[in-house]
């Protein structure tokens, strides 16, 4: 059987016109009788829908849309899993169509030969741009939840999901509702009518709204659904999957996970800060008993672990994690580990047991990155393979520097209390994050699912550690010491843990702003953030397992109070940089747009006619590339190189001329731009093109 390379494939339907605005479905009447139609032609043939597998902006939780990104090998591992689908069937097929798009093409090339289910080895996979994803405009490559801060919720909902808007320089629902309808009706109706069974790949933004075509529903019914990856829906299949997600109990879990990812920073800091003021206020001195606190912690990382490691492929992580950030993150732990050594031996801080609360602030410096740092760069657009490797590493490799270090330093600090964190390396994350791994592995369609559909849980689980924590670590006199004590011993014990976790907090932070800033250049922005988020977040839970084996005869109010302020700018300062991220994020946006805004299609005519001296009415393509180099001239104010230009060129040629003269015509260039907008298409660059223009 030959089922093609798609990668070099460049076939394409000779109809790949766009319907744009104005000319969409806009009656439920008439969509019912089209769709009507459409469903008694599949009475005889059938058609079947996949969504691409896995990508990398869907792993990193950015948007994709015209961007021409790669399946992970998570998302080949949900191809075969579809062309497995496929083959227990028993589907053969008379036709296949297909995205332009890499993720695409790939997960068409390994379902079709997963499951050797084309009819003749002759039948050609056709490649449709009308299926192609929806654009994004300049929110391409743009992480999810900082937009959702960025924009708010509604006005998140609004631009993405409403029928009739869109981001800037990209596509409407609608438009892409209108192509994918004509799509339909020009290629598949005609294979149903005579009996033929139709495969499908392309995107989720496309199959939403088909659903909603066969559905007999118009645009304004749109509703995002959050489609499986990898799983392939017959025509019927769609409808209904599509009448189950826009449910109400759907739509509201929708919401809720939706509203608490993005929420999940400032819902951590409530949760401490609730907890604190309860355990403040009441009278339980004592706080939660011990073993119950340690096994709410260990349930609660165990439960955020599991929905954290549904995402990520550490099959795959060691070559997704360059050289340069391994090298960045290890070396500063190194310093920070031997500027610790050299205080705790050199007897400079600890002169006797009531000195022990400094030490345990050097310690803090030397715990390894928190577990939960693969969160933090989902939430703020990180590369998240650095998060999630290094701090793996880092927690299985420095508690045991950091055990060998309390023995030979012979400090008064019992070291079985290290078990506790022994327990959470094992019951927290290694047990938990195993399971999440085999379910991948297992069940890829499924476990994919359910991680977009019940990653509240993960967050809820947080929540809940986070208010432990303020309640067990809040002193119980905090309020009189720092409103109305008569105890100043105790007030300065306080203002002076204050002081110094005021330090070190700014400190680390510091260090990690200077690095960024002098390896720019050197990291990607995605990269600089993971290194940030490992220098500047370390396990409070590690560190906290040494102040419960502190000697009696330590000064308690001192540690006490040390591990209060800890807890308190582990779980709230991570509010106040995610400010700062957003706000900059927003800044990015806004210059973005001011940008693409000046770009509008009688722009791009004047630049055409500029370019076309023989008035012939159509430009070559060294023409076009020339019109690439002034647009980017008016946008970003930067050439690319000539390669970059020049495959961009190739890639745009390949769409616009339909009549395959050699030539591009203004009404084929307006037309592209019309519907997918421009600034995104110029970023779909190859892997070896782009590092060439870097």
């Amino acid at each position: 059987m030959n089922t093609r390379n798609l990668e070099n494939q460049v076939e394409s339907t000779e109809d790949r016109s766009i319907e744009v605005a104005g000319k969409s479905h806009d009656g439920t009447t008439a969509t019912s009788v089209a769709s009507q139609k459409e469903f008694n032609a599949e009475e005889l043939g059938r058609v079947y829908f996949i969504r691409h597998g896995e990508s990398t902006s869907n792993e990193r939780n950015i948007f994709a849309g015209v961007l021409d990104v790669d399946l992970t090998s998570f998302g080949r591992l949900q191809a075969r899993r579809a062309g497995v689908d496929l083959k227990k069937k028993g589907t053969k097929f008379d036709a296949v169509y297909v995205s332009h798009m890499r993720r695409a093409r790939q997960t068409c090339e390994i379902a079709l030969a997963e499951s050797q289910a084309l009819k003749s080895p002759d039948t050609p996979v056709q490649i449709d741009h009308r299926i192609s994803e929806k654009s994004f405009g300049i929110f391409a490559g743009r992480n999810l939840n900082l937009l959702r801060l960025a924009l708010g919720y509604e006005g998140f909902e609004e631009m993405l999901h409403s029928h009739n808007e869109a981001p800037p320089a990209g596509e409407k629902i609608a438009q892409v509702y209108s192509r994918a309808a004509r799509f339909y009706e020009d290629k598949i109706v005609p294979h149903l009518e005579r009996g033929e069974t139709v495969l499908v790949v392309c995107h989720q933004y496309v199959l939403e709204p088909l659903a909603l075509y066969l559905s007999g529903l118009p645009p304004t019914a749109y509703k995002h659904l959050k489609l499986p990856n990898g799983k392939a829906l017959s025509g019927a299949d769609l409808v209904k999957f599509r009448d189950k997600e826009s449910g109400g109990a759907a739509s509201l879990r929708k919401e809720i996970n939706d509203l608490s990812i993005m929420w999940a920073i400032l819902i951590y800091a409530a949760a401490f800060l609730l907890g604190s003021l309860v355990g403040a206020i009441s009278a339980t001195a004592g706080g939660i008993p011990s073993p119950l606190f340690r096994s709410i912690i260990v349930a609660c990382l165990a439960a955020s672990t599991f929905y954290t490691y549904l995402d990520i492929d550490f099959a795959a992580s060691k070559r997704k994690v360059t050289s340069t950030v391994k090298y960045l993150v290890y070396g500063w732990m190194a310093v920070r580990w031997a500027v610790g050594l050299f205080l705790i031996f050199s007897g400079l801080l600890y002169q006797s047991e009531a000195d022990l609360y400094k030490v345990l602030w050097v310690l803090f410096w030397m715990v390894p990155p928190a577990l939960t740092s693969p969160v933090l760069s989902v939430l703020w657009g990180g590369n998240l393979y650095p998060s999630a490797l290094l701090s793996r590493t880092l927690s299985i490799v420095a508690p045991l520097a950091l055990l060998a270090t309390l023995k030979f330093a012979n400090l008064p600090i019992n070291v079985d209390s290290l078990i506790f964190f022994a327990v959470i390396l094992i019951l927290g994350l290694a047990i938990p994050g195993a399971i999440a791994q085999f379910w991948r592995d297992k069940s890829p369609v499924e476990s994919n699912h359910h991680s977009k559909n019940w990653k509240f849980i993960g967050v809820l689980a947080v929540a809940i550690m986070a208010l432990a924590t303020g309640f067990q670590f809040t002193p119980a006199t905090f309020l009189s010491d720092i409103f109305s004590s008569t105890d100043t011993g105790r007030s300065l014990a306080c203002l002076q843990q204050l002081a110094i976790a005021t330090l070190v907090f700014v400190s680390m932070r510091a260090a990690a702003t200077l690095t960024s800033v002098f390896t720019k250049g050197k990291l990607s922005k995605a990269e600089a953030r993971d290194a940030y988020i490992l220098l500047v977040n370390p396990n409070f839970f590690l560190w906290a397992a040494l102040f419960i084996g502190v000697s009696a005869t330590a000064n308690p109010l001192a540690v006490r109070y040390a591990v209060f302020w800890a807890a308190l700018g582990f779980f709230c300062i991570p509010l106040i940089e995610q400010i700062l991220f957003m706000n900059s994020f927003g800044n990015d946006i806004l210059r973005e747009t001011l940008r693409s805004s000046r770009v509008a299609t009688e722009d791009i005519k004047k630049l055409f006619l500029q370019l076309d001296t023989d008035e012939s009415q159509s430009l070559d393509p060294t023409e076009i590339m020339e019109l690439l180099g002034l647009i980017e001239d008016m946008t970003t104010g930067e050439r690319s190189s000539e390669q970059v230009r020049s495959y961009v060129t190739d890639y745009l040629f390949n769409i616009l001329d339909s009549d395959k003269n050699g030539s591009v015509d203004l009404a084929e260039l307006e037309d592209y731009i019309s519907t997918y907008g421009l600034v995104a298409n110029l970023n779909v660059v190859s892997a070896a093109a782009s590092s060439v223009g870097a």
